[in-house]
């Protein structure tokens, strides 16, 4: 079994207000659960109202359809227009 963790920081330019906050990243969030079918939450700095850290999980059998995964993923952040990604980071793990 093979699990693959991303974490990313998005900022949200001008926004001022957590309610437009959860705004900003919901239709993110469950756009990657409805597409990729994993885990995705907010995890941190949920106080900020113009940065999000989003992280999520991926179990597979193979390494590296887990690392093309997670590649694509945060390449779909990239493109997003309502975020900008600032830095992600992610671990490859064997059990």
């Amino acid at each position: 079994m093979v699990v693959g963790v991303c974490r990313f920081v998005v900022s949200m330019p001008g926004n001022r207000s957590l309610k437009q906050k959860r705004k900003m990243l919901r239709p993110l969030i469950h756009g990657l659960r409805k597409e990729y079918q994993m885990s995705v939450a907010e995890v941190e700095q949920m106080d900020i109202p113009d940065r999000g850290v989003v992280a999520f999980a991926i179990i597979g059998n193979d390494r590296r359809v887990i690392n093309s995964a997670i590649d694509k993923i945060v390449e779909r952040v990239e493109v997003m227009a309502e975020v900008n990604l600032l830095e992600h980071d992610f671990e490859i793990t064997n059990y």
